[in-house]
């Protein structure tokens, strides 16, 4: 534990006293420093985009509008300003400010007869309307607005989803922060208050915070007087002196009146009507047709209790065998991966093949045009290995992982892409092509340190190719460089973003919501969730705006836990996942209860933070949200009966849900009514361990990742003829016809109320506010402090530099290996498996600071046009060579040519340029040497102890290998009197050497 305070403190997790104002992070800069060219910054001079001015957000106070929707496009009226405000809950200081807006905002709103509106976002977890009610207090505390509370202005909206800050406020924007918006919905005033950058309520006093009264007041009448003057020119000019060009809800202006009105001409009222019936209807007709598991319902108009249901009271008919595409009346299993897998959990399909590895990646050609693409993720090897071009002549595999795979990608058991096209998300927001992996793993860096839970789902952008992504180093190579395009290195992914509240997690899977501003929301398996060892949660991650490559600022994320969704694991390492987008309800495997759970996900309430019950989470600062939600809608068991299920999908069209088990069946059920509808053996094909399931997003077909076997395997449907494999839904449509018109009435007659047939109406939230010392931290300089600008060279400090001297690497020592990494820290003789660094075998790696790693063992080589020669060069010992290289037998050495078309290298026993005597692993043409990409020599004490890089029509690079064997053991043949004969015994000799040398080469 000493280590883990130590670790946190360091990071500036835990809170440090410290009063005054930290002047970083607060510059009111639009766009933000550094984000000049990212289109997602409202700034002023823009206009609100139309998706963002006509979404309804839910208005939460004042409680005459309770239940009622907002639309910025309303305020799209002649002479109409409206202003926004962007809050977090909490005791921070932003908190002070608040009650100054609340009295500017009546005021104002009386002055102008409602023609300026303002509007508070407020998120960060919490009753919405009970925050409002304080902030109103507040202003009347600090006698504003001539004394009078505010009342029915500012209007407060739950910004539950985000989307409204990361519409208006686009992170890294400062908080808290104000926008003004003129009658065409224009900005005309962005700025920061002036309690940003306290580190609490209590250090930014009334003093301080009631400077923006003055601030606020000056900009809103600059542009409301502006506009008013142009009316009564307009009023003036016209012919027609009856007619203006007010809206209805103006009114005479020498007239103060109250706001009800006028809000009830812009917000459409609910129905106040009382639902307090106790009138039931009669008892639907059953769900199903046939088979068991059926229920009926019944409604009235009660908010309390609207639904009641009931099994079916009597016996259906058995259900007729069906069949459906997927699985045939007679299937196959076809191998499509069976090497280069070590222990795959799952797989996904890429949304846009060839996005990722282009038509060319670590020099090797591929064909984006031809086939689908599948990622597989490899538990042992901490990996993910790409099947490109899938099922064609083309198809060929490639594997890659994180620099530190042994945090990012520890024992990765589940994948998931956000597959969205088209959500018309900003284009430097939406993180289509993105996918997150989480890792079964407690943070232990390959059982090299004790573990501390600080793990939870890694976040990654696969997008290389696209213009607008070209140089973000998505993929980097060794040295931290951009590795994407046509690039001859060995590319690593570098992470998008990392959230640590779900150590070992089984299972992950992607919202296809459309609702948050960049589409970043994944649903996760944390098998520890309930903090007793006898059960997991579900938990919701949306990493909202992700920090990007290169970047550890975690402060910007909403984590939420469903504590009474419950799952636990068995012994099997993957537990399906998937959400169907159309009904919004996430299926669970729940391998320990043998059975799936379905979740209705936009369902359930803010209860408590959870920061107190779960102390360990990636940042304190109040835009980081973790919070605790119950009183979700959900079906414990959705099917029960399962023996050690593990992955799960669903069909193209939405209608049936897959789920494998373990010991090699795939079950197929109907996603309406849970009915099975048909099951296939697979455990006569020797699959006894299927882990993930994908269904092709073109063909439909079953695809699945078996562990024991390392492959990756598609059941293959044989030629049926038409009708013969047919499926029949057992859904009763007089059942659900019923209860959508149950739905549509209870909706339409009981403001707040929803029906649900899975919904517990007796549970009860009531939120409580979090202690404020939760949310305190501060650093006003150095290693990872809250400004995300210090996770770099210039930012790096004495603290983070004197970890390079640490040794103290025992399991149970005081270095915690996290700060390691976060301090830029690649290879160290404390990190795992050759001090953390991928280099390859026997070598040896140097840290570079916040870029990456060099290693002993890998040389590049160019092509020096004006001597004529080969150079070869070296980033560890920076150093170049152009005669000779000195190597030791036992090491693999990794050469990356880039010497061009024209001048492809090979390694030769002989210095001159001749393919038949090129040592290779594998039989390859002369035209195959490589000119871009890498040869890897793996030497032992039978490879020659001379050996050469040649390359044509210039001198070669002497290799020299200390170890090596004696010379006349290869015996080769003169090529330059070589017959056909001598050809053939050359080419027989080049395998003998390459089964000796063990020699690689990649095109």
């Amino acid at each position: 534990m000493k280590q883990f305070l130590e670790y946190f403190l360091l990071l500036g997790f835990l809170p440090t006293l410290t009063s005054g104002q930290n002047s970083v992070g607060c510059s009111a800069a639009c766009p933000p420093i550094g984000y000049e060219n990212d289109s997602s910054h409202l700034c002023p001079g823009s206009p609100v985009e139309e998706l963002a001015a006509s979404r309804l957000h839910d208005i939460c106070h004042p409680t005459v509008l309770s239940n009622a929707k907002l639309s910025f496009s309303r305020f799209k009226q002649p002479g109409h300003v409206t202003v926004i405000a962007n809050y977090y809950t909490g005791c921070e200081a932003g908190r002070r400010e608040s009650g100054v807006f609340a009295g500017i905002a009546q005021r104002i709103h009386d002055e102008t007869s409602g023609k300026v509106n303002f509007v508070t976002s407020l998120k960060g977890g919490g009753n919405c309307a009970q925050w409002a009610g304080i902030y109103q207090s507040d202003a009347l505390t600090m006698g504003l607005n001539n004394g009078v509370k505010p009342s029915t202005q500012p209007l407060t909206v739950s910004d539950a989803q985000y989307d409204l800050r990361d519409s208006f406020f686009t992170s890294p924007y400062p908080h808290p922060s104000y926008i003004i918006l003129d009658e065409n919905l224009v900005v005309t005033y962005k700025s920061v208050g002036p309690c940003c950058g306290y580190v609490s309520y209590y250090d930014c006093t009334d003093d301080v915070a009631l400077g923006l009264d003055a601030t606020l007041t000056k900009e809103i009448y600059a542009i409301y007087d502006k506009q008013i003057n142009a009316l009564i020119v307009e009023e003036e000019t016209t012919t027609t002196t009856t007619t203006t060009t007010a809206v209805p809800d103006v009114v005479d202006t020498t007239t103060t009146t109250t706001t009800s009105a006028i809000i009830s001409n812009i917000f459409d009222q609910p129905s106040n009507a009382a639902c307090q019936s106790t009138t039931w209807s009669d008892w639907s007709q059953c769900s199903k047709t046939c088979g068991d598991g059926g229920i009926q319902f019944r409604y009235t108009l009660n908010s309390e209790l609207p639904v009641e249901t009931r099994p079916c009271p009597f016996i259906l008919p058995e259900c007729p065998e069906q069949c459906v595409p997927e699985f045939g009346l007679t299937f196959d299993a076809t191998v499509i991966v069976s090497s280069g897998l070590d222990s795959p959990r799952d797989l996904a399909f890429h949304p846009t093949p060839g996005l990722h590895l282009g038509k060319r990646s670590e020099g090797r050609d591929f064909n984006p045009d031809e086939g689908e693409e599948l990622w597989v993720v490899n538990g042992n090897s901490h990996d993910v290995t790409i099947v490109a071009s899938v099922g064609t002549k083309f198809q060929q595999t490639i594997s890659r992982r994180d620099r530190g795979y042994y945090h990012y990608m520890n024992n990765v058991t589940a994948l998931s892409f956000n597959t969205v096209k088209g959500s018309e998300r900003n284009i430097d927001q939406d993180t289509v092509n993105y996918f997150a992996v989480c890792n079964d793993n407690l943070n232990d860096y390959l059982g090299y340190k004790e573990s501390n839970n600080f793990m939870g789902p890694t976040l990654y952008d696969t997008d290389t190719t696209s213009p607008h992504k070209v140089g973000k180093k998505n993929t980097v190579n060794r040295l931290g460089e951009d590795c994407s395009g046509d690039s001859g290195d060995q590319c690593f992914f570098l992470h998008a973003d990392m959230l640590h509240e779900s150590p070992a997690c089984i299972g992950i899977t992607h919202d296809p919501e459309v609702v948050t501003a960049y589409g970043a929301v994944y649903w996760a398996f944390d098998t520890t969730g309930d903090n007793s060892g006898n059960g997991g949660q579900l938990v919701m991650f949306d990493f909202q705006q992700p920090h990007g490559p290169g970047s550890m600022d975690h402060s910007i994320a909403s984590v939420r836990r469903y504590t009474e969704v419950k799952l636990y694991r068995d012994e099997n390492l993957h537990a399906g996942m998937v959400v169907h987008q159309d009904k919004r309800r996430l299926f669970i495997v729940n391998p320990g209860k043998g059975s799936i759970v379905a979740v209705d996900i936009d369902t359930g309430r803010y209860a408590r933070t959870a920061r107190e019950e779960y102390p360990i989470f990636s940042n304190r600062l109040p835009s980081f949200e973790y919070s605790i939600y119950e009183c979700v809608d959900q079906e414990e068991v959705f099917v029960n009966g399962l023996e050690n299920p593990t992955g799960l999908a669903l069909s193209l069209d939405g209608s049936r849900l897959f789920v494998a088990e373990r010991g090699g069946r795939i079950h197929a059920y109907e996603v309406e009514t849970g009915a099975l509808l048909q099951s296939i053996d697979l455990a006569s094909f020797g699959y006894s361990s299927i882990a993930g399931l994908a269904v092709s997003p073109e063909s439909g077909s079953i695809y699945f990742v078996d562990m024991s076997t390392n492959q990756v395997v598609k059941v293959d449907t044989a030629r049926f003829t038409e009708g013969q494999c047919t499926y029949q839904s057992v859904a009763n449509t007089g059942f659900q016809a019923a209860l959508d018109a149950a739905k549509a009435q209870v909706e339409s007659e009981c403001a707040g109320t929803s029906l649900s047939l899975t919904r517990d109406y007796t549970c009860k939230v009531d939120g409580v506010i979090p202690s404020g010392t939760l949310f305190e931290q501060v650093h006003t300089d150095g290693y990872a402090s809250d400004n995300p600008d210090v996770q770099s060279t210039a930012g790096m400090d004495d603290g983070a530099a004197l970890l390079a001297n640490r040794t103290d690497c025992e399991y149970d020592g005081d270095l915690n290996f996290d700060a390691l990494l976060l301090g830029g820290y690649y290879c160290h003789i404390c990190l795992p498996r050759n001090d953390g660094a991928s280099c390859d075998e026997g070598g040896s790696c140097l840290n570079v600071q916040w870029e990456g790693f060099t290693c002993d063992n890998e040389y590049f080589i160019d092509l020096d046009a004006n001597k004529g020669t080969l150079v070869a060069s070296s980033n560890y010992f920076n150093k170049t060579y152009d005669n000779e290289l000195e190597l030791v037998s036992g090491i693999t050495y990794r050469f990356t040519v880039r010497t061009g078309d024209l001048n492809p290298v090979m390694i030769s026993a002989i210095p001159d340029y001749l393919p038949v005597l090129t040592i290779v692993s594998r039989s390859i043409e002369p035209s195959e040497a490589v000119s871009k990409g890498p040869i890897l020599l793996k030497t032992d004490s039978a490879t020659p102890e001379v050996l050469y890089l040649t390359s044509p029509g210039v001198s070669a690079i002497k290799l020299t290998i200390k170890g090596g064997a004696e010379a006349n053991v290869w015996d080769l043949l003169d090529p330059t009197t070589s017959t056909s004969s001598s050809f053939s015994l050359a080419t027989t000799t080049a395998t003998l050497v390459s089964s000796a040398l063990a020699l690689f080469t990649f095109l």
